[in-house]
């Protein structure tokens, strides 16, 4: 599956090139997700992502296009990934 959006987020919010602090990446992930139509898109390709075994999450966050964060090895980059993307995203607006 193409999880177009999710590498979207993370080649122009979350990449080392981009050059935002950690509070800048998650202020523009909030207002990007305060969009119903973006937040639910981002939500089912999310919960496709993290049931597609042959994903490599090192790949997502470390590649040719882009580098969120050099990962030691899968499980380090999936922990990182759930810390910056899937913790936020479903925890933006369920606090209230």
């Amino acid at each position: 599956m193409n999880y177009s959006r999710v590498v979207n987020i993370l080649r122009s919010v979350f990449s080392v090139e981009v050059g935002l602090s950690d509070s800048e990446a998650q202020s523009l992930l909030r207002r990007m997700l305060d969009d119903p139509e973006q937040r639910s898109n981002v939500e089912r390709e999310l919960e496709s992502l993290y049931q597609d075994d042959s994903v490599s999450w090192v790949l997502l966050l470390d590649n040719d296009d882009y580098v969120v964060y050099p990962a030691d090895d899968e499980a380090d980059a999936k922990e990182y990934l759930t810390s910056i993307l899937w913790d936020q995203v479903f925890s933006i607006g369920t606090s209230n």
